[in-house]
This record gives structure tokens, sequence and C-alpha cells, in this order.
């Protein structure tokens, strides 16, 4: 299967996330209403192909680690690694995002799950982009692996965005965070981005 088609598969389900998201943030939800469900209703309707998502996520770590210098240490070190290879962004003033990722531990995926996010002026000019995050304590990874319902950055959980240094290095200040994300795209790493508020929800592609 070529690169756009998987591309297509798994960015089916942004429209899913886009629907709840954009519902929750532009008009007065029902307290009753768990907009993370409904899309993930959805997205189980699109019956991810876990051969798809596996072929982009080894995609996205190669690359990864092929053009930035410094990304093989870190993610050997991590004891788990979560890769969303596209991230698919829709939407003007507000940025509605979602797609697939996949929980990796020791090189192997354990776990998939679906992403979403609803951001004011997020990556401006930019449609789609990939995020590695890497769990660096092995709580870190507990914690996220045992959300029954869904896990969402902020608040309590705090992740810290990766940035390249002036020797074009990955930056380690904060790579010694328990959690730390690396968000890029055409134009490599950027690390003046808010991860604050994605979700992610566990699912179960065929």
């Amino acid at each position: 299967m070529s690169t756009i088609s998987i591309n297509k598969s798994i960015a089916s389900a942004v429209l899913a996330f886009g629907v709840a998201f954009s519902g929750q943030a532009l008009a007065e939800a029902d307290d009753k209403t768990d907009p993370m469900e409904a899309a993930s209703e959805e997205t189980q309707q699109e019956k991810f192909l876990k051969t798809d998502i596996n072929t982009e996520v080894a995609m996205t770590v190669d690359k990864f680690q092929k053009e930035q210098p410094g990304a093989t240490e870190i993610l050997e070190a991590a004891k788990g690694v979560l890769v969303c290879p596209s991230i698919t962004k829709g939407g003007l003033v507000i940025g509605i995002a979602g797609g697939a990722c996949a929980l990796q531990i020791g090189g192997a995926t354990v776990d998939y799950y679906t992403y979403g996010a609803v951001k004011w002026g997020f990556l401006a000019g930019v449609k789609s982009y990939s995020m590695i995050m890497v769990f660096n304590t092995d709580a870190a990874l507990g914690k996220f692996r045992s959300s029954k319902r869904e896990w969402k950055i902020g608040g309590e959980v705090s992740v810290a965005v990766g940035t390249v240094g002036k020797t074009g290095k990955l930056d380690t200040t904060n790579v010694r965070s328990a959690i730390v994300a690396f968000i890029f795209g055409e134009t490599g790493v950027m690390g003046d981005v808010s991860v604050d508020g994605g979700r992610f929800k566990r699912i179960d592609p065929k």
C-alpha cells in the first residue's frame, strides 16, 4: 500500500475528532456528553488497520532518527515511545487536530491510540505534522497505560516539548523530564508549540 493511501486511511478518523472537539469548543455541551467517547465510537467504525499504522510508525521513527541528530539515543533510553505519524489539522481560527498513534516498548508495539486536540492559533499554516512522545520513567508510562477512559495532557500531566539546540542536535535540557514530546514536520523539530489539551484514547484496530 502506498504512503498516500495509508495516510488517507489513518487521517479519515480526523473528521470524527473534528466533530467532537469543535462541538465542545464552540457550543455549550451537555455535561453528560463525552465528546471523546463519541469520537472513539466513530473512529472504531473507521476500522483502523494495524498494518497501516505500523507501516506509518516505522517510517516516522526512521525519519526522525535519520534526520535529527541525537534522536536514536533518546529513543533507545526511553521506557516507552508513543508515535503519532500523521496528525492532521483542520480549521482556521480554531485548529482541530487528530490522528492515530502506536505505543512502543523496546521497539515493539503494545497498544494503539487515537489523538485529538483543539488549539487556537496552533501551528499556523501547518496542515499536518508528526509527534513522538517519549516516556522516560516507568511511573509515567504506567500511568499512561492504566488510563481506562482517556489520558489528557495538562494539569497534573505535564509534558515537556523537545527542542533543537544551536548545534542542530536535540537539546537535552528538558529531555530528563518524565514525558517529552517532539513535534516535527517537513522543516524539522518545532519547539515553540504547546501540547496541552491533547487527548489520547486507546483503540483496538483490526
